[in-house]
């Protein structure tokens, strides 16, 4: 998981100048780079926003990027709401090759005849730093009779292609908590995810599990009251000074969805969440943080309407914008 310093200086660095110009093309604008780049939230642009409604995204350590899209030209299947896209990301240019549906299996087609619920919706996915890995929700499973709306999957690169994703079952996928959002710690073994199951705050709470020395998941911990409310939390990311970023509807926030951030006190200990302020959430719906290899910048996506594609699109700024 880990990757040879000299090189993970030289990603951040390409990083870095190619994040500056994927902005500039975005802005036609004659100003100065500090007196809007470093300032301001960008949209990411083509070939990665459409003219449909683009999500949940993480980045391997290589820049690989997977997000879900609902766009309904390279859809696995009419009528399919969402599916995981990858992209590779391209140094010479700055921005992110053309985006490939991952297809089927991974992308599950619609499948209403088995239950009501199985729409095809394959999101929220979530790479390993070493790109070999990805974590999922799917409704492929859901059986309405349990309330049972979503699990996890993963899916393993073997050779160069993607495995069938198979469950990840109990302690981590229930018959009843409608699990979603996975995602991976920094210690590369710590498993996070949002479920409705009893004994939270209020609705989807974020829990976190490691495996024992046999490779089973332990029982997940409920991240605590630092981190879930009464409201809906999800979608844990961490970056690497063990600062989450996680999304809430709690009290105190600017819209209806907000992103904020807690700084580690420990092993399923946080300190009190703060709210990343105006420049990254607004009236609307802002979610999903996910953090890019280059140390210096947080992406998102959003309902906003100043400088969208159409629908919701995928975001980024620097993180010095960020209310401490």
């Amino acid at each position: 998981m880990h990757i040879h310093q000299s090189r993970l200086q030289a990603l951040r660095l390409v990083f870095n100048i190619s994040w500056v110009t994927l902005a500039a093309t975005l802005s036609t604008q004659g100003m100065a780079a500090d007196s809007w780049v470093n300032l301001a939230v960008h949209n990411f642009g083509a070939p990665i926003n459409t003219m449909w409604a683009e999500g949940e995204l993480s980045f391997a350590a290589d820049g690989t990027m997977v997000y879900c899209s609902a766009r309904e030209d390279m859809a696995v299947a009419p009528g399919d709401p969402k599916d995981l896209y990858i992209a590779t990301f391209n140094a010479d240019t700055g921005s992110w090759n053309t985006p490939v549906n991952m297809g089927i299996p991974i992308n599950a087609a619609p499948a209403t005849d088995a239950d009501p619920l199985r729409f095809g919706d394959d999101r929220e996915p979530w790479i390993t730093a070493d790109g070999n890995t990805i974590y999922f929700k799917s409704d492929r499973l859901a059986s309405s009779s349990m309330a049972n709306g979503s699990d996890i999957f993963l899916t393993r690169k073997v050779n160069g292609s993607w495995t069938n994703p198979e469950l990840v079952g109990f302690p981590i996928s229930t018959d009843a908590g409608h699990e979603h959002c996975p995602a991976i710690l920094q210690d590369g073994r710590t498993l996070c995810f949002a479920s409705m199951r009893e004994g939270g705050f209020g609705g989807a709470d974020i829990y976190c599990s490691r495996q024992d020395a046999a490779g089973n998941w332990m029982d997940p911990i409920n991240q605590g009251p630092n981190i879930n409310s009464a409201g809906e939390e999800f979608h844990f990311s961490q970056d690497t000074d063990g600062t989450v970023y996680f999304t809430s509807n709690r009290d105190g926030g600017y819209g209806g969805m907000d992103i904020w951030k807690a700084a580690s006190q420990g092993a399923n200990s946080w300190g009190p969440a703060v709210n990343l302020g105006p420049q990254v959430n607004t009236a609307g719906a802002d979610m999903c943080p996910a953090l890019p290899p280059d140390s210096e910048t947080i992406t998102w996506f959003s309902g906003r309407t100043d400088n969208s594609f159409g629908n919701i699109d995928i975001f980024w700024t620097q993180k010095l914008n960020l209310s401490n």
